[in-house]
């Protein structure tokens, strides 16, 4: 009798707890947030920022509201070919719900071009200072031959 009393018990709590999560589910934020965007003359180059970037981009959510200061820039991807620079948005909101977008510029690809090959340029002087090679290899044919 007490065996039949504690299923019964056991199978109404279950029950009870399965509405709970089927009715917090339903309640739940699983709708992604929108971008809005409004035209903005820029030419990607090698001086912008990534505040003008966001410049024109909104976000918004149903329930959360403006989330316009979550926006934040993933990545930039350079079409040389078509001289276009790809901005790739992404945003949550406050329930983890992600959207991401996509936004095309104008690049000035010689400018990028040329700001590249100054900053490899001043790597390879700072990580390779000159030396002399005859030397390095003289004294790397003697290690070897001495076996250390």
């Amino acid at each position: 009798m007490k065996g039949n009393l504690l299923g019964i018990f056991f199978s109404i709590l279950s029950c009870v707890l399965v509405v709970l999560i089927v009715l917090a589910y339903g309640r739940s934020d699983r709708i992604q947030p929108e971008f809005r965007f409004s035209a903005l003359d820029l030419i990607y180059d090698s001086t912008t920022t990534e505040r003008q970037l966001k410049e024109g981009v909104n976000a918004y959510d149903a329930k959360d509201g403006d989330l316009t200061g979550r926006i934040v820039v993933e990545k930039v991807v350079l079409n040389r070919d078509a001289g276009t620079a790809v901005v790739y948005y992404a945003v949550s909101d406050y329930s983890g719900n992600v959207a991401k977008q996509s936004r095309i510029f104008p690049a000035d690809i010689e400018d990028l071009e040329s700001d590249g090959e100054t900053i490899e340029e001043e790597e390879e002087q700072i990580l390779l200072p000159e030396m002399n090679l005859e030397e390095s290899a003289a004294e790397a044919a003697s290690e070897a031959s001495s076996g250390f």
